[in-house]
């Protein structure tokens, strides 16, 4: 407490907790005490935990910055202070206080006194303020209150005070879990493990759903910025991880040309597989990343052509944050992503539609017979195994820094793209030429792709390896750079 004495004891403080009705805050209390038990556990510290009206006390734990990132990562935790708590007779009996604790500290430095009263004492805030700072003022170099070096904060509750002059930010909301079940529809990128995120800060536990279409490269994307969640952030909960297959997709929104808006129909896809698994795990809305306006497919006329037909809610907590706030929100809590190949859902986004409407997706939808078998053949792993079979998978060996001898180039990029530039003696195709290039150039040969991001090229790469060809992505200012 710079300078001040630790005797292990800390304050925490939640706000919308202590506004709902007896039975509720009881409820949000306990959980919330739960998660941080929960919390302490899993790095290995305990701590004894008391609560009183607006407050809930720490004591008995062996490291205290331990304590404070298990605090920083619960969610309805508002604040919390190390604090100094004394019992007293006479307001007197403060100030001597104050000045044992804060005297050694206030060699040059300006002041100021903030306290605040729980119960009937005989002395008023503004009595305990002036005695305070008189007995402080003649250690220090005058009084501040605007801006002072040293801020002596008092809290008094009946007998007894607490003394501190630091208060630390938690996440606030409520207490995870006290809400109910959600799922998330999530991917590798900025926006919607953020979402995930803001819906369990109000509350309620979520399972994420993850499509991958280029399993492992965005797999590995998607399972750091989930772990992250589950490690930090799901104190009191473990949630279930769907991934689910999607290369079938690829054959029917891209190369079957059945669909006519294959970018708005992916995202219907994805909304009616998530209705899917919140049904059968009993939860109660769907949460997406969408933000209005960002992309295409986020028109308000293409979210509701989207929706139709939905019948369990759609939450959408960014709908109207840009994208820098987003990402402000994404690296404070950890997830903003190492590398950015974009949206894999772009794969499907080669005309842009702003307007579909219902009955456009619904006739798409006739062609799509796919639900039962992604469903069927998806992977659901507990938040507990998420870090373990994070390094059972590597993208690392999928994309290279180095174009390998006597390999064959691929650009899949437009062909205005191509004919302005392109690696010498590239192969110019579609992701439907993958199979017929590898087919005639021999599966003994080293393939390395190559796009705008990386996005369509990971998904190349990974459907030559099953086709038993070597074969390698990268974007294309990379391979600019190795030219």
């Amino acid at each position: 407490m710079n300078g001040v004495e630790d005797n292990r004891l800390i304050i925490v403080r939640y706000s919308e907790v202590g506004l709902k009705g007896n039975r509720a805050r009881s409820m949000m209390i306990s959980k919330l005490k739960s998660n941080i038990n929960e919390g302490l556990r899993r790095i290995g510290e305990s701590a004894r935990i008391t609560t009183e009206r607006g407050r809930i006390y720490l004591s008995g734990y062996s490291d205290l910055e331990k304590a404070f990132d298990v605090l920083r990562r619960t969610m309805g935790v508002k604040s919390y202070s190390p604090v100094v708590s004394v019992t007293y007779e006479e307001p007197s009996e403060l100030a001597s206080k104050a000045v044992e604790l804060y005297s050694p500290i206030l060699g040059g430095k300006k002041f100021a006194v903030r306290s605040r009263r729980v119960g009937g004492q005989s002395f008023t805030t503004r009595d305990l303020n002036i005695m305070v700072g008189d007995a402080l003022y003649r250690y220090s170099a005058g009084v501040n209150l605007n801006n002072p070096d040293v801020e002596v904060n008092i809290e008094v509750r009946n007998k007894r005070a607490y003394f501190y002059n630091e208060v630390y930010k938690g996440p606030g909301g409520l207490p995870l879990g006290s809400e109910a079940s959600m799922v998330a529809l999530m991917s590798g990128g900025i926006d919607s493990p953020v979402a995930a995120w803001m819906i369990m800060k109000r509350g309620s536990p979520v399972d994420f759903v993850f499509m991958s279409l280029s399993h492992p490269i965005d797999t590995v994307e998607f399972l750091r910025a989930a772990n992250v969640l589950v490690r930090d952030w799901a104190l009191g909960y473990s949630p279930t991880i769907h991934i689910i297959d999607g290369k079938p997709l690829i054959d029917l929104l891209v190369l079957s040309h059945k669909i006519k808006i294959p970018g708005v129909t992916y995202k219907r896809i994805l909304y009616s597989l998530a209705q899917a698994i919140s049904k059968d795990r009993g939860a109660y809305g769907i949460i997406t990343g969408e933000s209005l306006g960002q992309v295409s497919s986020q028109t308000p006329q293409n979210l509701l052509a989207i929706s139709h037909g939905i019948d369990i809610p759609v939450y959408r907590p960014l709908i109207g944050m840009d994208k820098d706030e987003i990402s402000d929100i994404a690296r404070s809590i950890g997830t903003f992503p190492v590398s950015n190949k974009g949206e894999f859902c772009a794969l499907f986004s080669q005309t842009v539609v702003l307007n579909a409407s219902p009955d456009d997706i619904d006739k798409d939808m006739l062609s799509y017979d796919l639900q039962e078998k992604l469903l069927q053949n998806r992977i659901i792993l507990k938040g507990g195994d998420v870090e373990t079979y994070l390094k059972g998978l590597s993208d690392e060996d999928y994309e290279i820094t180095a174009l390998p001898d006597d390999s064959v180039v691929v650009d899949l990029r437009s062909r205005l793209s191509y004919n302005e530039w392109h690696y010498d003696n590239a192969i110019n195709t579609g992701l439907g030429g993958v199979k017929k290039i590898i087919e005639e150039n021999g599966r003994d040969k080293i393939y390395v792709f190559y796009c705008q991001k990386g996005l369509q090229s990971a998904y190349a790469a990974s459907e030559a390896r099953t086709l038993g060809a070597r074969s390698y992505y990268t974007s294309s200012d990379k391979i600019r750079k190795m030219k």
